[in-house]
């Protein structure tokens, strides 16, 4: 993680949205099951460290519509050495869209159900809380 440090926050967004949806590639989950959970993956993101850029008139799905599409539209997108491959997040990014628009009351659900969590617990909580989140899923 330390080396992610040198990365603007949408740099590095991105570059570990990749190395998660990598994963799942490598496990061989079905893309119905890596494109919800990369949405799960970018609510925790954005909630940990982006929060600050929630915008109160968007759902909170938008919200993360509006980062991840900021993002892979930014000037610093071009500026990420290419030595990191993010093709894949450029193949699920329409999956994950069209995910969040097809399924509105489940994503708003999603996102409200986390912020909840993250309100309400200590730190080391939400974690776990999470993780049990997820395997309901």
């Amino acid at each position: 993680m330390n080396k992610l440090n040198r990365y603007l926050p949408d740099q590095k967004f991105l570059i570990l949205l990749n190395r998660f949806i990598l994963r799942y590639d490598e496990s061989e989950c079905n893309k119905e099951k890596i494109v919800k959970d990369a949405y799960l993956f970018c609510i925790g993101y954005f909630l940990k460290h982006q929060q600050d850029y929630e915008n109160p008139s968007l759902k909170g799905s938008s919200n993360i519509l509006a980062v991840l599409t900021s993002a892979l539209l930014s000037p610093n997108f071009y500026t990420i050495p290419n030595t990191i491959s993010l093709e894949r997040v450029l193949y699920f990014y329409k999956f994950i869209v069209e995910y969040i628009i097809w399924n509105e009351y489940e994503v708003e659900k999603i996102f409200h159900d986390h912020k909840l969590i993250l309100l309400q617990q200590p730190l080391n909580q939400v974690k776990k809380t999470t993780i049990s989140y997820q395997s309901k899923i």
